[in-house]
């Protein structure tokens, strides 16, 4: 009986010591020369943010964060860099094996872009310590236009009076 009331307070006990909570990040992929991988992660204002990127072999990684939404890739033709992206990126590293250590200095969703400029195709290895990551497929594909779809709204209800007007004087 006393080993009954010795396990449940011991259990209960246990209960109230806190777990260990880990919370990371890791990613391996293969890309091929000019290409992009973006990731997207949500940082609380004064959260800290570590990435890092190991490679196999000799490929020319570059990493950026951004706090808006990229609308396009920033890679010329000829697989360099356009330097526009230097202003637009709030941080970037083009080491060998790029690093970054961030804090967001306010509540919102950052975009992590990852290209592979030269001597690729290679194996990455993204790693982030202390978030998760979310990978985002589609970051270059701008909103809807509201100039085309007002001139097209505008075409076809022209072509649909005209074309109306056309059959009602037919029929008379």
């Amino acid at each position: 009986m006393k080993r009954k009331y010795l396990a449940i307070t011991l259990l209960t006990i246990m209960s109230l010591i806190p777990t260990v909570s880990v919370m990371g990040f890791e990613h391996i992929d293969n890309i091929n020369d000019g290409i992009s991988v973006y990731f997207l992660v949500h940082l609380e204002d004064d959260e800290n943010i570590v990435i890092n990127v190991t490679h196999i072999d000799e490929g020319n990684f570059n990493l950026f964060l951004y706090d808006e939404r990229p609308t396009e890739s920033f890679i010329n033709l000829d697989n360099s860099l356009n330097p526009e992206i230097f202003a637009v990126a709030i941080i970037y590293s083009l080491e060998d094996n790029p690093y970054i250590n961030y804090t967001a200095s306010e509540s919102k969703i950052y975009y992590i872009e990852l290209i592979l400029l030269e001597n690729g195709p290679d194996t990455f290895f993204f790693y982030c310590s202390n978030d998760e990551l979310t990978r985002y497929y589609l970051p270059i594909i701008p909103g809807y236009q509201m100039g085309f779809l007002i001139l097209s709204l505008i075409i076809t209800s022209i072509l649909i009076i005209f074309f109306k007007t056309r059959i009602t004087k037919k029929n008379l």
